[in-house]
């Protein structure tokens, strides 16, 4: 009986995650990875000061 509630509980979750997460505000993959490529080079690039 626990093991029914877990699952019916964790379908609710998928449904309510697909919900907030609407798939009609996804990125197209190249323009994500584009942002990360950026992300990464200014999050490694050293700034020196004298």
């Amino acid at each position: 009986m626990r093991n029914v509630l877990w699952m019916v509980g964790g379908f609710c979750a998928a449904a309510a995650g697909f919900l907030v997460w609407n798939p009609n505000r996804t990125q197209p993959v190249e323009l994500l990875a584009h942002r990360l490529e950026k992300a990464w080079a200014d999050h490694h690039t050293v700034v020196e000061t004298t």
